[in-house]
């Protein structure tokens, strides 16, 4: 069973590692790497160890063959043991690194410091606990066993404290929703493999290298060697590692499904947009003609029917309706060409309120009597390219008004407009009061071209184009809204310091 975990988790790790391909994922792979060289290392000592009953030799070697392949296994008892130190020595230093990394902490964020120290202690233990070194420094020195043992265990306890504690607090620290849920697979996954973890460390690499004359190799926390065990414990054993296991790849399967998920909407929203840009862009083209010949036309009407004899009045409302539908497509049309064609994006630092009130300026053009409710908590710069930023911004506003008023909340309708610094994000987020949507409309709201709108003024580029500038500001977009309550739209964009 053990052996199943161990090279499940490093080949699970294997997987995240190739389909994410950043730091977290190295780390992660350091983590469960260790475990599964402890692992290995405390059954293959437990198998040369013998005398084990069969319900233990049942639990981790399933039959034995099995057994007796591990008891004859070629190692030496310095390469066993060491292998023990290495697993159980970097395992609570990459549980620390993890949790360091996705912590928001200004003291460990901003000063590097922290990560050296952190590997001193775990070198220093390598060092120490290499079999010729150990064997010179407790040669016909019990009470150095007893040191060097319960030295390593203070700090293995210190790091693995510290680490849960700082996951805990970056935990309870996220406020949004959507991020909680994917932090808290983090934390189930860590914790989990953890307690696997916690199982089994006790076992010293110097009760390994003493076999044989190590006075108190059988007296610290290895029940698990027990040669008679209890029922009751025995089936805590056992219970406690399948909980732990099924937690800790349940959690693993969740973190990887929703960002391989994520990853898949883009790559069909892309090949959505890609099947239709050619004919939309000659669409577009042929769209403009027709439209300068409009022009062209009520021009000529203006000229010809400016006469006496025409009714004037019919006239003038009929050539400023057809102006006004003309401007109307041209804005559209420009707006869908926009989407289309691909815009460079340019960064630079910029005052947040500067983009809130140009976004304002123009949701007031369209809808001049609607308020807004704004909220700024201390957010002043953000990396971005503003005009494209600012569009978006616009972009949801107009659709948060215009979901108000097909709810006919009336007076009782609501905008609002929020910005707040998020761990490692700048957070805007739009909401409002109005219809909301269904699930099955949440999953379509990004596609290109699709508006649950009328079409005739409506392309269905709107939010699309919002999904393409906030991943061109290397941010993430996320929506929640239930049917009949309202809808939220957030963009995160990496905290400009």
């Amino acid at each position: 069973m053990l052996l199943i975990l161990a090279f499940s988790l490093v080949i699970a790790s294997v997987f995240l590692i190739i389909y994410r391909k950043n730091k977290d994922s190295i780390l992660w792979l350091g983590l469960c790497t260790s475990l599964m060289l402890e692992l290995c290392g405390v059954m293959l000592f437990i198998a040369k160890k013998g005398g084990i009953s069969q319900e233990v030799l049942t639990f981790l070697y399933f039959s034995r063959n099995i057994y007796r392949k591990m008891q004859y296994f070629l190692i030496t008892l310095g390469q066993l043991g060491y292998l023990i130190a290495i697993g159980r020595s970097l395992f609570p230093f990459f549980l620390l690194r993890i949790a360091m990394n996705y912590s928001m902490l200004p003291g460990l964020r901003k000063r590097k410091t922290w990560v050296k120290l952190s590997r001193v202690i775990p070198i220093m233990s390598l060092i120490l606990y290499f079999p010729s070194v150990y064997r010179m420094i407790v040669h016909n020195r019990e009470s150095m066993q007893e040191i060097i043992a319960k030295g390593n265990m203070i700090w293995i306890n210190l790091y693995l404290t510290v680490s849960v504690v700082i996951l805990l607090i970056e935990y309870f620290s996220i406020s949004i929703l959507f991020l909680k849920r994917q932090f808290q697979q983090t934390v189930i996954f860590l914790v989990s493999i953890s307690a696997i973890y916690l199982i089994y460390y006790h076992q010293d690499p110097g009760q390994v290298y003493l076999f044989y004359g190590y006075s108190i190799a059988w007296n610290r926390g290895i029940g698990y060697l027990q040669i008679n065990p209890s029922l009751a414990s025995y089936i805590m054993l056992v219970i406690v590692n399948i909980i732990c296991a099924v937690l800790g790849f349940y959690s693993l399967f969740k973190y990887t499904k929703g960002d391989y998920e994520v990853a898949m909407t883009d790559v069909v929203m892309e090949r959505k947009f890609d099947t239709v840009r050619v004919g939309v862009s000659m669409f577009v083209h042929s769209m403009k003609n027709q439209l300068l010949a409009n022009k062209v036309i009520y021009k000529r009407i203006d000229q010809i029917y400016s006469q006496p004899e025409p009714d004037t009045v019919k006239l003038k409302e009929c050539i400023d309706a057809l102006r006004a539908t003309n401007d109307t497509m041209f804005t559209r049309i420009e707006e869908l060409y926009r989407s289309v064609k691909s815009n460079s994006i340019t960064m630079m630092p910029v005052n947040i309120q500067e983009i809130i009130d140009t976004a304002l300026e123009r949701f007031h053009n369209k809808f001049p009597d609607a308020g807004v409710r704004i909220q700024n908590e201390e957010v002043s710069m953000v990396l971005a390219d503003k005009d494209h930023l600012c569009e978006a911004i616009y972009n949801l506003l107009i659709n948060a008004e215009e979901a108000v008023i097909a709810a006919e909340r009336g007076e009782d309708g609501q905008v609002c407009l929020k910005c707040r610094n998020e761990r490692l994000y700048t957070l805007i987020e739009v909401s409002d009061n109005g219809l909301g949507m269904s699930k099955s409309q949440i999953k379509k709201i990004f596609d290109p071209f699709y508006s649950s709108k009328n079409s005739n003024y409506n392309w269905g580029m709107g939010l699309y184009y919002v999904r393409e500038v906030v991943k061109s500001h290397l941010g993430k977009m996320r929506v929640e809204s239930t049917e009949g309550k309202g809808s939220k739209f957030y963009i995160l964009i990496p905290k400009y310091e």
